[in-house]
């Protein structure tokens, strides 16, 4: 069933012109080029620090191919989250520099030459206070990791984001879900 509203447009987005590509630039080979690729991530800072600007993210809607990879973890009281499948498939090291990128909707890390933060000691998946209070993350709390390895990325969102997600797929489907 197509999700459009009355004005035609898709359910929550304004319509927007569309644009022909080409067949091989209309998907993504894997999920996680596609989420990268939403995410238009700036270049990797240099060892002088830049200023952090939020990125813009796009749709989400992709065929599952194991390109990406997901946990569930909660907040330590040091404000780390420990994702051991994950650090080990970045191959992030202790004392591997990460930039963390605040987005509108998620927090963004990856490993970046100039990085102002660093993995510990203990390998886990590091998120600043100030970082955290801005998507309303408080120690304890559990977070939904994605990853996409090969693209040396790592994006957390909060559970609510979760909840959005299974009933924007929910809504989009219901009509699937009817008794057999």
């Amino acid at each position: 069933m197509d999700a459009r509203n009355p004005q035609g447009t898709q359910r929550g987005y304004p319509r927007q012109a569309r644009k022909a590509a080409p067949p091989s630039a209309m998907r993504p080979r894997t999920t996680a080029q596609g989420v990268v690729t939403a995410l238009a991530l700036p270049a990797a800072r240099a060892e002088t620090a830049q200023p952090m600007t939020p990125l813009p993210l796009g749709s989400l809607h992709q065929l599952r191919d194991a390109s990406m990879l997901y946990d569930i973890g909660r907040v330590d009281d040091s404000g780390r989250v420990a994702s051991n499948d994950i650090i080990d498939a970045l191959n992030w090291q202790a004392g591997t520099k990460l930039d963390v990128i605040l987005t509108p909707r998620t927090i963004v890390i990856r490993a970046a030459p100039g990085g102002r933060f660093r993995v510990p000691q203990r390998p886990r998946i590091v998120m600043p206070a100030h970082i955290r209070r801005a998507h309303g993350i408080n120690l304890g709390d559990h977070v939904l990791i994605a990853a996409a390895p090969e693209f040396g990325v790592v994006i957390v969102y909060p559970l609510s984001a979760l909840d959005e997600m299974i009933s924007r797929y929910h809504a989009a489907h219901h009509e699937d879900e009817g008794p057999q």
